[in-house]
């Protein structure tokens, strides 16, 4: 239901609950219950529920436009080794070469964490506590329905961790 639930999630709140009704409720009908009438109507309701899921997912914006940016890791530096915990800053870089904060109330971030993703933030200075030794930070840009863009905008940087040394804290766009 999760999957669903972030699939749908650009949708009206009530469009969202009547497909998910609609989906498991048909579904629950059909397993359930003995009469063969409530049966087809509960395997129609599933089948009619799943085609409007499907139709929202290929039909939402979010999977079909540009980013408005591309997103640049600016603090801690590339190459630079730095202590933890650490404060990523993660910026949006515009058509002009221009700065500015990569999160907005339109656009939020997945960040990836040696390969394992960690939760989407709506925030551009993310606090990370990372074990000593080189780590792989890749950030994207997405929808606040958790969608990515297409092409989607991604930066990946490696980030080494040296116990001692001086924490990385958050920088400016």
């Amino acid at each position: 239901m999760t999957v669903i639930a972030h699939i749908v999630s650009s949708l009206p709140l009530p469009l969202q609950w009547g497909l998910a009704l609609l989906i498991f409720g048909g579904g629950l009908l059909v397993f359930a219950v003995r009469r063969s009438a409530l049966r087809i109507a509960g395997a129609v309701a599933a089948v009619f529920g799943a085609g409007g899921l499907i139709a929202s997912w290929i039909l939402s914006p979010a999977l079909i436009v540009a980013a408005p940016y591309a997103v640049r890791i600016v603090s801690p530096a590339p190459g630079t080794a730095v202590g933890a915990p650490l404060t990523l800053t993660v910026c949006g870089v515009t058509a002009s070469g221009g700065l500015k904060p990569a999160t907005s109330a339109q656009y939020f971030l997945a960040v990836i964490l040696d390969g394992v993703q960690a939760p989407t933030v709506d925030v551009w200075n993310i606090p990370v506590n990372l074990s000593a030794g080189r780590h792989t930070v890749e950030v994207e840009l997405v929808s606040p329905s958790h969608q990515a863009f297409n092409p989607p905008a991604t930066f990946t940087e490696t980030i080494t961790v040296v116990p001692g040394a001086t924490p990385a804290g958050p920088g400016s766009c």
